[in-house]
């Protein structure tokens, strides 16, 4: 079935950047915002790599993972063009189709705190005429057509097929031109293994700097929910006025996250596709069911409550499934569900499923750092022995019985998972096309 798609040809493309200015033209974006970028191949120019370069934008896919994952319902697709619509005034800038899309399509812009992009210049194509970026390259690079795209089409090295089958077809690096025929015999040679020590660093999407208050809300969440469940289990008394605070600032961190916080009502409308819809309704229905529990005495609102605690739990491990780790492992540490466990053991008391989620978590901490040191990437050993230090040290005074060790040992406990937290968004990122060039130099 043929539709609308760009054609990006490898060996033409020069970097003029054109395209660029012709997108920005048409659209009057902001002028730190470029809905379509050029990335290149090769920075640094070794001689013995390709020189090649991509321009890139919104490819509209069939399977769009910014419309599928978007909590607001902010996207949606022209049937008749096939293009996908960023709506400004649905959108509450929470950035998480950006972690979505593997071609960095969707712009955050700082200036109106929403995200923005490329709309396939769907008014132009409606009426006949190619998109604006396709008119402006001067060397027919970049064009637009009805195709029936194979999946062949996109099998170009640096250009990334999650299978959501973008609208692009990629004419690949013609062999002859892979490596540039050099004449200059007494070329010093260049270590390959050096190549990225060279490159400027690449943008992060996910970085702790920008992060620091999902990592509290998520340790909020894990501890919010083993305090109501050990207060069910009669365990620990609960009171309404410090849960109530607790609440109201673990929602003021997610809410220090979004650009529109007027907004914030429609994180809940794409129950059906997004994980971050699931998670700010469930942890909602955590919040209010424990409110009820806490004014009414209820026992059945509190097992409500626990209900949608889980289900919160599951959802904010779930919401980070589009991220890669660098240590390519498929469980973490410092993961929700292992802490909202470890927290109720805790608060509980109860040995056995403290001591099993201790040892779950200090090996599974440990073989990360030990994949980390394997594939020579930084992995902090002294705060890495404190982690642990905040794990066994604490049982090892509360099984003593040291007096009042709850109340001392906890925070220390929090540390610990604050840290481990903390090393899960810093040791993980989104794909772009800009690193998987990296990956292919």
């Amino acid at each position: 079935m043929e539709k609308n798609s760009f054609i990006f040809n490898t060996n033409k493309c020069v970097a003029c950047n054109a395209c660029v200015a012709g997108c920005s033209i048409e659209n009057g974006t902001d002028f730190r915002v470029n809905w379509r970028e050029v990335n290149t191949g090769n920075k640094i120019k070794h001689p013995g790599l390709p020189v090649f370069h991509f321009s890139l934008a919104c490819n509209h896919c069939e399977d769009a993972p910014c419309m599928k994952n978007c909590p607001a319902l902010s996207y949606t697709r022209d049937e008749k063009t096939g293009a996908i619509i960023h709506h400004a005034e649905a959108c509450i800038g929470c950035t998480y189709c950006t972690w979505a899309c593997p071609y960095d399509a969707p712009k955050f812009n700082p200036t109106t705190k929403i995200v923005e992009k490329c709309n396939f210049c769907v008014d132009r194509i409606s009426d006949g005429k190619r998109p604006a970026c396709v008119e402006a390259c001067p060397v027919g690079a970049l064009d637009f057509g009805q195709l029936a795209l194979k999946e062949e089409d996109r099998v170009t090295p640096g250009f990334v097929d999650m299978g959501i089958k973008p609208s692009i077809q990629l004419i690949p690096l013609r062999e002859e031109h892979s490596t540039p025929k050099i004449e200059n015999t007494d070329k010093v040679e260049i270590d390959p293994k050096k190549i990225k020590e060279w490159l400027p660093k690449a943008k992060d999407k996910v970085a702790l700097d920008k992060e620091w208050t999902l990592v509290l809300f998520t340790i909020a969440v894990a501890g919010l929910f083993a305090w109501q469940a050990a207060h069910l289990l009669s365990f620990l008394p609960m009171q309404l006025l410090p849960f109530s605070i607790l609440s109201v600032l673990a929602i003021a961190l997610t809410s220090l996250h979004i650009g529109k916080k007027m907004r914030m009502w429609r994180f809940i409308l794409n129950l059906k596709g997004s994980w971050l819809s699931r998670e700010i309704f469930s942890f909602s229905g955590f919040l209010g069911l424990t409110g009820l529990q806490l004014i009414t005495g209820n026992i059945w609102f509190g097992i409500a409550a626990s209900i949608f605690g889980i289900l919160a739990l599951i959802s904010v491990d779930m919401v980070y499934k589009l991220l890669q780790r660098k240590d390519n492992l498929l469980l973490h540490s410092g993961m929700v569900v292992l802490t909202g466990i470890f927290f109720f053991a805790w608060i509980g008391g109860i040995s056995i499923i403290l001591e099993t989620m201790i040892l779950l978590k200090a090996i599974l901490y440990a073989w990360r750092k030990i994949s980390l040191r394997a594939k020579n990437i930084t992995y902090f050993p002294m705060l890495s022995l404190l982690r642990i230090l905040c794990l066994f040290i604490p049982y090892l005074l509360f099984d003593l019985e040291w007096e009042q060790s709850l109340a001392i040992l906890l925070p220390i406990v929090f540390v610990g998972e604050i840290i481990d937290r903390a090393e899960f968004y810093h040791e993980s990122d989104v794909i772009t096309p800009e690193k998987q060039l990296r990956m292919t130099s």
